[in-house]
């Protein structure tokens, strides 16, 4: 009879050859093993970097900041509305849905600040370039593109007169601050919402409906509330 010395051995001596002389047993199956444990790895970090919500994060929370806005009137614009529906993303949400959740949401917040807010459209009302000609303070389009090519990402900050880049630039810096896409820039563009008006106004495009990522995400409650508060940020950076 061996003796357990002799058989720990033994054990030891046949581990040793299944792992030299086996590999062809072996290896598949611990190469995908170990794909799978960097996927799950990375699914883990990606989730806590992105979507987990802890008890920190609630702590330094932009609710937990006060903005004074008070006698200040800020317009408001959801893109599309009605008849118009704006782009239709890749999950059936169309743009006018999307923009017009954001801009009750920014409203909210903005009067919580004591602002006065404009919305140039109610829910599921038309309201034409000419009626988006209200007079404000601060005027703010909201939308959400799409492109014929899918991989095209990202946020945008559009203006067109010269002294309505830095307030362009500052709601820019603060969305990048909040956004998980790329900050495609802020741009000089002629778009009527913007030229018609004499004061600081933007126009952003908060992502693109036709890329899978950005659809998927710009439907998430979480992060248009994020988005909402980077906008509300740059209002009161420009502000101040």
């Amino acid at each position: 009879m061996k003796r357990p010395a002799g058989i720990f051995n033994s054990i030891f001596r046949g581990v040793q050859h299944f792992l030299r002389y086996k590999k062809h047993i072996y290896a598949a199956p611990l190469f995908f093993l170990s794909a799978a444990g960097a996927i799950i790895l990375v699914a883990v970090l990606v989730y806590n970097r992105f979507f987990s919500v802890s008890g920190e994060a609630v702590q330094i929370d932009i609710d937990e900041q006060s903005h004074d806005f008070s006698g200040t009137v800020i317009v408001i614009d959801p893109g599309h509305g009605g008849k118009d529906p704006g782009a239709t993303s890749i999950s059936g949400v169309t743009e006018d849905e999307i923009v017009f959740s954001m801009a009750q949401s920014l409203k909210t917040q903005l009067e919580a600040g004591g602002a006065e807010v404009i919305l140039t459209r109610g829910r599921d009302e038309f309201a034409s370039l000419d009626q988006r000609k209200v007079e404000g303070v601060l005027f703010i389009s909201l939308h959400s593109d799409a492109m014929d090519d899918p991989d095209v990402s990202g946020f945008t900050t559009y203006y067109t007169y010269p002294e309505q880049k830095a307030f362009a630039e500052s709601i820019n810096k603060a969305l990048d601050r909040r956004s998980y896409f790329h900050n495609r820039g802020v741009h000089s563009m002629n778009y009527q919402v913007t030229w018609q008006l004499d004061y600081p106004a933007v126009l952003v495009e908060l992502g693109y409906l036709s890329n899978a990522v950005d659809d998927m995400v710009l439907n998430e409650s979480r992060y248009q509330d994020m988005m909402v508060k980077g906008i509300v940020e740059g209002i009161n950076d420009y502000l101040n």
